[in-house]
């Protein structure tokens, strides 16, 4: 059987992308082993052998590029899948040097994240940004494969391999909803990274507005800094809770007391051709979705009837879209079923799956 190493120096090894869908679904054909960011240095979980790499800021994860050779060396894979573009120089030498096979994982446009970072001058983040971009274009061309999230990001790419695999939750993890009880308060809910580019900010002062009304709105997930975790932690009351992190083993069953859900990211160019994995999770949970009104997301929300797109930087757009399902509770149920059924027909891991598959046995001969 041949061995593949999934590695990650940015991902918790538990990261939904790399351990629940490339990792899980790659050890039902492959001797499959994880390297990623991980508080022990080794365990084993669903029969997959799990090396931990220490937590580290982007600028010095390179100290881990010593371990992560030797755990090549010790394991001696067939083909190596990674997940983050600072393991970009190691995967020329995995490649060049021990002869490998490597396939690049790409999450997001990095050249537009770049370019978007506001605590970068400009002056620093555009070459940069540039000079990146030519440098990871260059260094796929070299591999034997390039794995993207979007459309937008694999026509990008030049490269004879490359494949979507779009980041949709696994249907194992959900189950139709049975029960809605719309009789009583309204439960909104955001989950996943917090800071003011995902539109946080915005979606609290409109909440605010609404604490007359029988509602709660609950903000899960780690922030961006400490610093604005204390400034939104000022506006917590009885309606506003602010979380932080929770085990996301706790996500499911969050979502199953939720009536709503919010995913009104800013439009910042590496957000407008994003898929978000959360947008999906409330679709798979039976929740309607209050989004960003960009024309993917539209596409997807208004394609199934399973929720409402909005400006994200009005503040009077939410607080109407919330209105809206307050005083019409009967289209939360009947926008949740919707998203549901999309959920359980197109959006979900098992076709991305099966691609998966076809794409590794071209690569692999198997």
């Amino acid at each position: 059987m041949k061995k593949v190493l999934v590695l990650s120096s940015a991902h918790p090894w538990d990261d939904e992308r790399v351990f629940n869908k490339i990792t899980k679904s790659l050890s039902k054909r492959y001797e499959t082993v994880l390297c990623a960011v991980a508080d022990d240095d080794f365990r084993i979980v669903d029969n997959i052998k799990i090396y931990g790499l220490k937590k580290l800021s982007r600028t010095k994860r390179y100290k881990n590029y010593i371990k992560i050779i030797k755990i090549v060396k010790k394991e001696k894979p067939d083909l190596i899948h990674f997940h983050d573009p600072d393991l970009l120089p190691l995967a020329l030498y995995f490649k060049l040097i021990l002869r490998k096979k490597v396939i690049y994982d790409v999450h997001e446009d990095y050249f537009l994240a770049f370019r978007d970072r506001e605590y970068w001058p400009k002056i620093v983040k555009i070459p940069f940004s540039f000079a990146f971009n030519f440098f990871e274009k260059g260094v796929s061309k070299l591999l034997d494969g390039v794995t993207v999230v979007t459309e937008d990001i694999f026509k990008k790419f030049n490269c004879k391999n490359r494949v979507i695999l779009r980041n949709f939750p696994t249907i194992e993890q959900w189950q139709a909803r049975e029960i809605y009880n719309v009789d009583d308060t309204i439960n909104l809910v955001y989950i996943g990274n917090v800071s003011y580019h995902r539109g946080i900010t915005h979606l609290i002062l409109a909440v605010n507005q609404l604490l007359q009304l029988n509602i709660k709105l609950d903000i899960i997930g780690p922030a961006e800094s400490a610093e604005y975790f204390e400034e939104i932690k000022k506006f917590e009351n009885e309606k506003i809770k602010i979380w932080g992190r929770v085990p996301k083993g706790y996500i499911p069953e969050i979502l199953k007391n939720a009536h709503v859900g919010f995913v009104t990211l800013l439009p910042l160019r590496r957000y407008k051709t994003s898929l978000p994995l959360k947008l999906f999770e409330y679709m798979a949970a039976g929740m309607p979705v209050i989004a960003s009104n960009f024309e993917l997301w539209k596409e997807i929300i208004e394609g199934s009837d399973c929720g409402i797109t909005i400006d994200p930087t009005d503040v009077m757009q939410i607080k109407e879209a919330i209105l809206y399902f307050y005083e019409n509770r009967d289209e939360i149920i009947k926008k949740g079923q919707n998203g549901y059924k999309a959920f359980s027909e197109i959006y979900n891991w098992s076709k991305e799956e099966k691609k998966l598959f076809d794409f590794y046995r071209d690569i692999m001969g198997q």
